[in-house]
């Protein structure tokens, strides 16, 4: 390879890291396990990620902000960790989440000094380049003018349960194979992943970022970092962000927000407003433990009897909201009576029978979420004002 300065500066410069995941009071959230040897002992959920890093104090406003500006970083370049030399870096991952990335560069700055030492480019590539490349946590290969992978580090072999690269390249492995979209090669799997801020490719149970640069017109350097166990975090916080912990049933906030989307891209929108009827009496009577194990077994019930794409949400106390899709006003009108009549012949835990109210409208095309909302509101008012028990329909 003719250029090898300029394959080892790529390699560098790309974000090789151990992670902790940190919510906006800056505790503790997630950790990876490799994170231990710059900090001793694996940061305990809850705790505060200042007592880890130190570094980071006097610098609370500036992380703050980076939870409310998606694209916005803090960072802390060469800091030494129990004989490391790291980059401490504070990125958004959502708006209750951030990621503490820590990047190793010991190997890269001891590695820099040593390329000072050679002047022949072969015992460059297979001396130095090797060395520093083994020593990070992502997988990494580089293909060739031929659509071919022409070097791969340590970790990159081990993890396709290959012995060599010589191995690597007689069994022709080809990466882009496990993407979700059809790419013929090296070349095109470089355009994709550059098209996008953060191409994702699952190879088994795992997930992994790709990123491509371009190593003069002949190769091409791609990088695999691991998230898995990130990307199943987020995905964990998300749910108990917009799930309501007791009936696991959505949060208004976002069943607003869904409500907002299906106004703008669905026709056929009907919205139900319901509400337990006499349920302080339940409480009352049996104590607010026998309330929620109800209301866990009312919306149980009425999860099973739905449709999949229809959305119930709790709006607060034993009132909840459901948003039916593609549906009419005759049909979802015979589905809600069903419903109701599900719900009054259900014999419950304790208070052995219950029933509930109905409010119904359906989305009119100059409808916005607070007219929709307010209308169904509007039907449940008169279902409980007439006797309750009842589904109302309230036209626009």
């Amino acid at each position: 390879m003719r250029n090898i300065q300029i394959i080892l500066n790529a390699i560098l410069s790309k974000n090789i890291f151990e992670y902790i995941l940190i919510d906006r009071e800056l505790n503790v959230l997630d950790a990876s396990d490799g994170v231990e040897k710059y900090i001793d002992a694996r940061p305990k959920e809850g705790n505060d990620v200042l007592e880890y890093l130190p570094e980071l104090v006097g610098s609370e406003d500036e992380i703050q902000t980076i939870f409310s500006r998606k694209y916005c970083l803090y960072s802390l370049e060469s800091v030494h960790k129990n004989d490391y030399y790291i980059n401490i870096s504070v990125e958004y991952c959502d708006q209750n989440t951030a990621i503490v990335l820590l990047h190793n560069i010991t190997a890269i700055t001891l590695s820099k000094q040593k390329l000072l030492q050679y002047s022949n480019e072969a015992t460059l590539l297979y001396d130095t380049l090797q060395k520093v490349v083994d020593n990070q946590t992502v997988l990494l290969f580089v293909s060739n003018q031929d659509n071919e992978i022409e070097f791969a580090n340590q970790k990159f072999i081990d993890y396709f349960n290959m012995e060599s690269i010589e191995e690597l390249k007689e069994k022709n492995l080809k990466i882009y194979s496990h993407c979700k979209d059809k790419i013929k090669d090296y070349n095109e799997l470089y355009q994709h992943t550059n098209a996008q801020d953060e191409y994702q490719i699952i190879i088994g149970d795992d997930t992994f970022v790709l990123h491509a640069t371009l190593i003069e017109a002949t190769h091409k350097l791609f990088t695999l970092t691991k998230v898995t166990e990130i990307y199943k975090r987020k995905k964990i916080l998300e749910e108990e962000v917009q799930t309501d912990p007791l009936t696991q049933t959505y949060r208004k906030l976002y069943f607003d927000k869904e409500l907002d989307k299906a106004l703008k891209y669905n026709k056929n929108l009907a919205l139900v407003v319901l509400d337990i009827d006499n349920f302080k009496s339940v409480n009352d009577i049996y104590g607010h433990s026998v309330g929620d194990t109800i209301l866990k077994e009312f919306t149980t019930l009425i999860k099973e009897n739905l449709r999949k794409d229809d959305l119930i949400a709790r709006w607060g106390g034993e009132e909840f909201l459901i948003l039916f899709k593609n549906i009419d006003e005759e049909s979802v009108m015979v589905k809600v009576e069903e419903l109701r009549k599900i719900i009054d012949e259900h014999t419950f835990s304790h208070a052995k029978h219950i029933t509930a109210s109905f409010g119904l409208t359906c989305a009119d095309s100059n409808d916005d979420v607070n007219s929709l909302l307010r209308r169904a509101d509007q039907a449940l008012y008169k279902a409980k004002a007439d006797g309750k028990n009842m589904v109302v329909l309230k036209k626009v």
